[in-house]
């Protein structure tokens, strides 16, 4: 699994094309995705960059985090997980079930380690 990483505080002006060009020279990426004002038809300002390598990755963060970019200093973080990255299904699969293991077994087994 690969960590998609988020970059904010682009200038407006920023284009895939530009990230894939500058983020290329720390590694294979495997997407960009610049999120866009339709309406606007320019950036949002932020946008999300998959690296092939996770090593990769962090040496883009290392080294670009809070630089500056056309008079504007950028931020790169590990982007948190959305709804579409879990397909529809819980983030959280709640308790854990009854195990199978009778409860006296189990105990035994807590017991050993303290003996």
């Amino acid at each position: 699994m690969f960590l998609h990483f988020e970059f904010v505080d682009l200038p407006f002006s920023t284009s895939e094309d530009f990230l894939k060009r500058e983020f290329s020279a720390f590694g294979e990426i495997a997407e960009v995705k610049l999120i866009k004002d339709e309406a606007m038809q320019r950036s949002k300002g932020y946008a999300f960059i998959q690296f092939t390598s996770q090593d990769d990755a962090f040496l883009a963060i290392e080294t670009m985090d809070r630089r500056m970019y056309n008079g504007r200093m950028i931020y790169i973080d590990i982007a948190k997980p959305g709804k579409r990255d879990f397909q529809g299904l819980p983030r959280t699969s709640g308790p854990p079930e009854k195990s199978d293991v009778p409860e006296e077994a189990a105990n035994d087994e807590v017991a050993d380690c303290w003996y």
